[in-house]
């Protein structure tokens, strides 16, 4: 009975030690006071504007003299396989597009540019990434 009598007393101890209020020296901040005096609603904080998500490399916009071929005209036009190649060891080279061909040539991923049929340019389809021949 005494043990009980014991351990009841050291339960209600422990359960109202929790409970009291703390003071200011015991380095624990007071919860705020409530007021009695009523809040004004106030208007949720607008949400921040979702971010843009940084741009896929080789899509994002290019102010240069490089020719663009229609989105995915590496479909229905010839694809350029040495060309091609170049492009991508420059672009995992530099992690850009060349700004024109010459840029090719100028880095020693091809020894000249090559001349296009008569009548045909070579022009990038950056959707694929790929140098393709397209109509002048």
């Amino acid at each position: 009975m005494m043990s009980r009598l014991t351990l009841l007393l050291l339960v209600v101890c422990l359960i109202s030690g929790g409970c009291r209020r703390r003071s200011k020296a015991s380095g624990i901040p007071e919860a705020p006071a409530q007021s009695e005096a009523p809040v004004a609603e106030s208007t949720p904080a607008p949400r921040p504007a979702a971010s843009t998500p940084p741009p896929v490399p080789g899509t994002e916009p290019i102010a240069d003299k490089l020719p663009t071929a229609a989105p995915n005209a590496s479909k229905t036009s010839p694809v350029d396989r040495g060309l091609t190649e170049a492009l991508h060891r420059f672009f995992e080279a530099n992690n850009r597009m060349p700004t024109d061909f010459s840029e090719l040539v100028r880095a020693k991923f091809i020894p000249a540019m090559p001349n296009p049929p008569a009548g045909k340019k070579f022009a990038i389809d950056r959707a694929n990434m790929q140098v393709v021949l397209v109509g002048q």
